[in-house]
């Protein structure tokens, strides 16, 4: 069977491909560590679990509007103004199907074909993706450890040519774990704006932040309008654990809500009903407690890591300061040195070439979205394979 033009066009996530193999060697008995998925390891908080349970069990299971509950729209506009000091109206908030739904409805919303589309280098994979099924072209920005691996205005506009229509960055940023500051935030939307394009930032990670508060575009520019063409996503899945209930959310401007509308009807019905009334106990004070509870023990880890991984002789030169990766340089080609560490010492750690085409075969990603214990067991093989000793 011939298959379409998009369907050759689509690469594979590599990580999953890489997952795949160390589960292969797990069912064999061997103790496989992973350093792989950007799954935090914790157990659903209890107050989601309970109020999931009871969604169902008072059979709140049929379909929501396509937007999303209206109750966890109002939620979330409170959660901005209460953390942000941001006013974010409900109507302007649309609940997806993941952040992943929400990145799709951002470019078919804004993206036309043979429309380029700015991304950051090294970045989330899945994001030329989304510009390529809205038939946009990724055009790449790289960016090194000298700037936190996050472009600049000045960056951003030496590629912009009269075939660009917008950016897509993340801050946090997968895999590096670095945010831009509010001045880059502001000169970028500033810039893009006065340039008649649009900007999608992704903000899924912003809760794990360690040294500074949590942060976002809109305490720079405010809820996204006509003047400020910005889209924001988030996500319940990093901060509040709900990876596999696939539940994320868009902040839009009024404009673009009756289009995105009509591609969740058609794509997706609504988001995860259940998943939906459970999220509503994500704002409760005992969920935001547990969560912070985690956050700490993230920076715990990322405070063991950055110290460990060098002695164990991983070299890297930008410090993560969110999210829970450190974006690393491998002792040699990444590809090759990730496969040999899985196979040979049962580390499963992700190369660069699913998150950068300049530099992937000398970077790879590591997460460290384990318990302590299994990091350090980790580093220590990692240290031994890197000294050529068996484990």
């Amino acid at each position: 069977m011939k298959q379409s033009s998009l369907g050759n066009l689509i690469q594979p996530f590599h990580v999953m491909e890489l997952v795949k193999a160390a589960d292969a060697l797990q069912a064999q008995g061997n103790q496989v560590i992973h350093l792989s998925i950007g799954e935090p390891d914790f157990p659903l908080p209890k107050p989601i679990e309970q109020a999931l349970a009871r969604a169902i069990s008072e059979h709140k299971t049929r379909y929501t509007s396509a937007l999303g509950l209206p109750e966890l729209r109002e939620a979330i506009s409170q959660y901005y103004q209460s953390n942000f000091q941001v006013q974010v109206p409900a109507h302007q908030i649309v609940i997806t199907s993941g952040a992943s739904a929400a990145l799709m409805y951002a470019c078919l919303a804004l993206v036309n074909p043979a429309d380029t589309v700015l991304l950051a280098d090294p970045g989330y994979p899945c994001n030329k993706t989304f510009v390529q099924m809205a038939g946009g072209i990724p055009d790449f920005v790289q960016t090194d450890e000298a700037q936190n691996f996050q472009p600049s205005w000045g960056d951003l506009l030496a590629k912009w040519t009269p075939q660009t229509a917008g950016v897509l960055l993340a801050s946090p940023n997968n895999p590096t774990g670095t945010q831009l500051s509010k001045q880059a935030m502001r000169e970028i939307v500033s810039g893009v704006s006065n340039a008649g394009g649009f900007v999608i930032v992704d903000e899924i990670y912003q809760s794990l932040c360690y040294d500074r508060p949590a942060q976002s575009v809109l305490q720079v520019t405010g809820a996204p309008s006509e003047q400020t063409p910005l889209v924001v996503i988030n996500s319940f899945s990093k901060y509040f654990g709900m990876t596999g209930l696939r539940l994320g959310w868009m902040v839009v401007p009024e404009s673009l809500l009756p289009a995105i509308e009509r591609f969740a009807q058609n794509l997706s019905i609504c988001p995860n009903t259940p998943a939906q009334w459970a999220a509503l106990t994500c704002f409760a004070p005992e969920t935001l407690a547990i969560c912070e509870e985690r956050r700490k023990i993230f920076k715990a880890r990322r405070d063991f890591v950055v110290k460990a991984l060098p002695e164990a002789g991983i070299e890297f030169h930008s410090t993560p300061d969110s999210a829970f990766y450190v974006y690393a340089k491998s002792p040699y080609d990444s590809e090759r040195y990730c496969k040999e560490l899985l196979n040979k010492v049962w580390v499963c750690a992700v190369p660069g070439k699913d998150f950068s085409g300049f530099r992937g075969s000398e970077m790879m990603r590591l997460s460290y979205a384990n318990s302590m214990d299994n990091l350090e067991t980790a580093i220590e093989r990692i240290r031994l394979f890197n000294q050529g000793k068996a484990m």
